[in-house]
């Protein structure tokens, strides 16, 4: 019998909804914007990877997909696999549709040095619209072709990693996997194993300075994203170790001392690195449980939510208009410092994002409510929430009879 509390317990207590994850979400999204602020400066990732400034890099999208695992698996566990997908693509798909469109058509025309019969006649502008579905192009014609960075958008390379998490669940509900949580470990252990067999047998991949699909060798535009050498190496490990900690979180203690710990492993490799030895395999290996395990404890604390992001979910939004309007601000502040730059930046992303929520992704929700106990969280006033049943929500929480 487990002495002291589990992650699962202190779900349990917050009636299956963690607040951390609130204050988590806006917390990482931020710090993806200021992770590209000196890429959007200097056009160059090579700067920033120096001592512990590169950990961040590592960390940010691990905690990201760590806690969307985490997440999505009471979803899995509870919905049909066609409530899953539907709910799914209805949180995803709207969203970042409409940045796409109002990229391609509003954003592109202003910025584009080409005339706007060339922008609006070349096979690049319409090519763009393929980033919806997951195929990632990250330039338009002419656009921000000043800047040092060339890409739109560079955060949209997760987005095929997210369907391919997505794809990863769909399995995991059709065979019963969410059931039988080791095998979803063994699965994330098989990924790192491959990643790093490849790398025993010199087939290390050197991820491009630029994203894929924008410049470099074919070499770099493949396994720049690999799922077991490059930088997307990390996300479906991170994905699949949040579904587990989820399953087993009536197992796994809430312990500050385990917290401590895995804390101090991260901040050893981060004033160790960045250092050959530290590939994509051996990070996944080494840091990325001690990540998932700090995304769970503190998603289930009592953190409080910022104070000028508590108007709504506002993470997706800063993801998605993040990178564009980091790219005006480097147009309209040329040559301001980067904290500058990331400051003023982050005036425009918060607006659009608080559009995105409040406009796109809030009014979703209330199609989404029959499927997600998160969606009605977010719609119904405190004193309703505490009367819901802590069984089933989609983000945290699932009927007790499947903890084990």
């Amino acid at each position: 019998m487990m002495q002291g509390p589990s992650i699962g317990s202190m779900l349990d207590q917050q009636k299956g909804f963690g607040p951390g994850f609130d204050f988590l979400r806006i917390a990482l999204a931020i710090s993806v914007v200021a992770a590209h602020t000196p890429y959007v400066a200097a056009g160059s990732g090579d700067a920033e990877q120096t001592w512990i400034v590169w950990f961040p890099q590592y960390a940010i999208l691990v905690m990201f997909f760590a806690l969307s695992g985490f997440l999505i698996a009471a979803s899995g566990l509870r919905l049909s696999l066609k409530e899953f997908l539907v709910n799914r693509g209805m949180r995803i798909v709207p969203a970042l549709a409409v940045e796409i469109v109002l990229s391609a058509l509003i954003l592109g025309p202003i910025f584009t040095a080409l005339p706007l019969s060339d922008y609006f006649t070349s096979i690049g502008t319409y090519k763009y619209f393929t980033n919806i579905f997951g195929l990632v192009n990250y330039v338009l014609p002419g656009v921000f072709a000043g800047n040092p960075a060339p890409e739109v958008n560079s955060s949209l390379w997760t987005v095929p990693f997210e369907y391919g998490c997505y794809a990863l669940m769909t399995v995991f509900i059709v065979f019963g996997l969410l059931r039988r949580p080791a095998l979803i470990v063994l699965g994330a252990v098989v990924l790192v194993g491959i990643g790093l067999a490849l790398q025993v047998t010199g087939h290390v991949a050197q991820a491009a300075q630029l994203p894929a699909g924008v410049a470099g060798t074919l070499h770099d535009k493949i396994f720049s994203t690999a799922p077991f050498l490059g930088r997307g190496a990390k996300l479906p490990v991170a994905f699949m170790l949040g579904i587990a900690i989820y399953l087993y979180r009536n197992r796994i203690p809430y312990d500050g001392r385990l917290l401590a710990a895995c804390c101090a492993l991260c901040a050893v490799v981060a004033a160790l690195g960045p250092a050959d030895w530290m590939t994509q395999p051996v990070l996944n290996a080494l840091v990325s449980p001690a990540l998932v395990y700090i995304t769970a404890f503190l998603g289930v604390s009592k953190l409080p939510r910022l104070p000028l992001f508590s108007k709504g979910d506002y993470s997706y939004g800063i993801y998605l208009y993040g990178f564009p309007m980091q790219q005006v601000v480097k147009v309209w502040l040329p040559h301001a410092p980067l904290l500058v730059q990331f400051a003023a930046a982050l005036v425009p992303i918060t607006l659009f994002a608080a559009f995105s929520w409040h406009w796109i992704e809030k009014p979703i929700l209330k199609l989404r409510s029959r499927f997600s106990f998160v969606a009605r969280k977010r719609l119904e006033p405190e004193d309703a929430v505490e009367a819901l049943p802590a069984a089933a929500p989609l983000a945290v929480a699932v009927k007790r009879s499947a903890a084990s």
